[in-house]
């Protein structure tokens, strides 16, 4: 067998003096390995302007197949990747902004697919519920609709009438309305088998070419399927849903949201089971009137909940996106938004969340330096280069240049989605550290949220101003990080875990007292050492 160096045609090459073709000798695995590797070469090689970036040619090996033997597409060249080609097609719209925004990139991708193959229905889809709850809860579920509410790449979410268990005086519990998400065990097999496809090509590719090699395209695939489990863990999810639930309402008392219970006795890594909130879309304003509630007051909360629960709590969840926005109408909620556990949230690393919002302020403010010192604050260039102070003024350069567009109070064009992807341009084009790139990556998902947000507001409510709202809540934030007020406002947050961890503290000392034993015992036994 030929090297793949020998194999791949340079750039300008018509045609391969000859190509060994495994077709017929090979399974249907291996020859998409082959393929895909052939491909990775290919494109490593690809010295287009613009678009010279790794995770660009990664996106093209997938979705460009049609460069080789006429194909149409690279599922029919190399069919097990059919679900992870139509993922990685839509990642690539938010991969034209910058290739750090890999994340962000495939989580919006699975986030707007809708669905890779037909819904689960009748008896199929009760025979997958009976497999994907605990053992005998699916006795619970009274009746399941057989059309679901919503599909997702490998999921898809149904209305359900569930009956608890008993209570603690032995009597039955009445019946509660429940949505249930379900993931489909055979798309998320494979979804596993293209990633382990794609995963083998791309360290096959990398044996052969120093090209691939020095893109790294194995880790950006290995990157690749870490968020795409991730997003499919329904467990981890219910998780996040409960903790959402716990700081909104225990602990902060926000009126003006609704998180659904989770129902944890069906709950398992392949179901998820909360309480239903009959409620209806923000953006169908014949839906919200027809039921009493005014949607021009509703999306002024609408946009300072988004922006505080974001930057506040960091917390980003679908549920206040634009698309998937929706207004509680049961008596006990009416009026509050809904954040219901269909779709996965994001949060935030602390680090992240102060810098977007004393980067952002900063740049409200016009102060490029404050701005360049948090970035710097994150990641310094190295100091064995000698160019460390022209970094840093290149540095202040870039955010000068972006705060002269936001600074002041004259009436100018100007956007919350512009604030964020402006903030965003620090860390992509001076990125020193990997917290730089995971700022850049959050930055580009608010940007990308608040245009939506923006475009939203205008057409449903266009007196209400986006740009004053989420000015107020930046500079509030910025304010409290820093204020009397603001530190007591986290003591009190982080003194509802006192209860849980000081119980914990007597053992915790013994542990390092038992420690510093042991290693004075070792000290002393070997003098010598």
């Amino acid at each position: 067998m030929l090297p793949l160096a020998f194999i791949a045609a340079p750039k300008g090459a018509r045609h391969l003096p000859y190509t060994p073709s495994p077709d017929n000798a090979l399974t249907p695995r291996l020859r998409s390995i082959w393929r895909l590797a052939l491909l990775f070469v290919r494109e490593s090689r690809m010295t287009d302007a613009g678009k010279s970036e790794p995770i660009h040619r990664v996106m093209r090996s997938f979705t460009a197949g049609m460069r080789a033997h006429g194909a149409t597409s690279l599922s029919q060249r190399a069919p097990l990747l059919q679900n992870l080609s139509g993922v990685l097609s839509m990642a690539s719209g938010v991969l034209e902004q910058h290739p750090a925004l890999s994340e962000t990139a495939v989580r919006v991708a699975l986030a707007e697919l809708d669905t890779l193959k037909t819904p689960l229905k009748g008896a199929a889809l009760r025979q997958a519920l009976v497999t994907a709850l605990p053992p005998g809860r699916a006795a619970a579920l009274i009746e399941v609709e057989d059309e679901p509410e919503r599909c997702g790449i490998a999921e898809q979410t149904h209305r359900a009438s569930v009956r608890l268990s008993e209570t603690s005086l032995g009597t039955a519990r009445l019946p509660v309305s429940a949505r249930l998400t379900l993931i489909r065990a055979d798309t998320r097999k494979e979804l596993a088998q293209d990633l382990d496809v794609a995963g083998a090509a791309a360290r096959l590719a990398e044996r052969f070419s120093r090209e691939v090699r020095a893109q790294n395209v194995g880790a950006l695939i290995a990157r690749l399927g870490d968020t795409v489990n991730a997003m499919l863990d329904l467990r981890q999810r219910a998780a996040d849903q409960s903790f959402l639930r716990y700081r909104l309402h225990e602990v902060n008392n926000d009126v003006r949201v609704v998180v659904p219970e989770v129902l944890w006795d069906l709950c398992s890594d392949t179901a998820l089971v909360t309480r239903s909130v009959r409620s209806v879309p923000l953006s169908d304003v014949a839906a919200l009137r027809a039921h009493g509630i005014e949607p021009v007051d509703l999306i002024a909360t609408w946009i300072e909940a988004f922006f505080e629960i974001a930057l506040g709590e960091g917390v980003y969840h679908a549920g206040l996106e634009a698309a998937g926005a929706a207004v509680s109408i049961e008596p006990d909620t009416f009026g509050r938004l809904v954040l219901d556990g269909d779709s996965p949230l994001t949060f935030f690393a602390a680090h992240e969340r102060s810098f977007l919002v004393t980067g952002s302020d900063a740049l409200l403010r016009g102060d490029h330096k404050a701005a360049a010192r948090e970035h710097m604050r994150h990641g310094t260039p190295c100091k064995h280069d000698g160019h460390e102070t022209q970094q840093t003024v290149r540095v202040e350069a870039t955010y000068r240049r972006e705060a002269e567009r936001f600074a002041g109070d004259a009436p100018r064009h100007r956007t919350v989605s512009d604030l964020f992807t402006a903030l965003g341009k620090g860390p992509l084009e001076h990125a020193f550290a990997d917290a730089h790139t995971g700022i850049a990556s959050r930055a580009a998902l608010l940007a990308r949220s608040a245009q939506s947000i923006e475009e939203m507001a205008q057409r449903i409510a266009p007196d209400i101003d986006v740009w004053k709202i989420a000015r107020r809540v930046i500079v509030r934030l910025s304010l409290d990080q820093f204020s009397s007020h603001g530190v007591m406002a986290q003591v009190v947050k982080e003194a509802v875990h006192w209860p849980h961890a000081l119980p914990r503290v007597p053992n915790l000392l013994s542990d390092w007292v038992a420690r510093q034993s042991r290693r004075g015992v070792r000290a002393r036994s070997d003098p010598i050492r």
